[in-house]
């Protein structure tokens, strides 16, 4: 069995920050549980992260959890890849479906890509969402948690 490597989504972070989130418990019980693994944050969740009233809460907040922002993947380009892959395969199953214009944007792909490509051999890539429905579909090949579902 190979190790586990988690990367998080924004809103599992943002969820933890906030006490008045719904999901605040949920998040901090799942971050305090998994700190046992590597906890990654995907380069584009940490810009987000940063954009919002109190960065350096936000820095303060990753560093007791010991999540660590990663931007080396970046520079491959199958992450960039790989993003454009399932982007076109999203934005197509959007139009098939009559659907209108696509609703995501090309980062929610490069935060999954990020996160299945950045832990590289022998390590199981995982991913931390609310938002795991969309992931799941996109980027079945990762271990998907939902922390609101315990």
């Amino acid at each position: 069995m190979s190790a586990e490597v988690i990367s998080l989504d924004s809103n599992v972070v943002i969820a933890a920050l906030d006490p008045d989130d719904v999901h605040h418990r949920q998040a901090v019980a799942f971050l305090d549980e998994k700190s046992v693994y590597p906890l990654l944050l995907p380069a584009a969740c940490y810009a987000e992260l940063l954009a919002g009233p109190e960065p350096e809460l936000v820095k303060e907040f990753l560093a007791l959890f010991r999540v660590h922002p990663v931007f080396s993947s970046l520079q491959n380009a199958a992450v960039w890849e790989l993003a454009a892959e399932r982007y076109r395969l999203y934005a197509g199953n959007r139009k098939r479906s009559r659907a209108g214009a696509p609703r995501r944007i090309l980062t929610d792909f490069l935060v999954g890509a990020q996160a299945l490509l950045q832990p590289g051999a022998g390590y199981r890539p995982a991913l931390a969402s609310f938002d795991g429905g969309f992931y799941q579909k996109y980027f079945g090949e990762l271990v998907l948690y939902d922390p609101a579902a315990g």
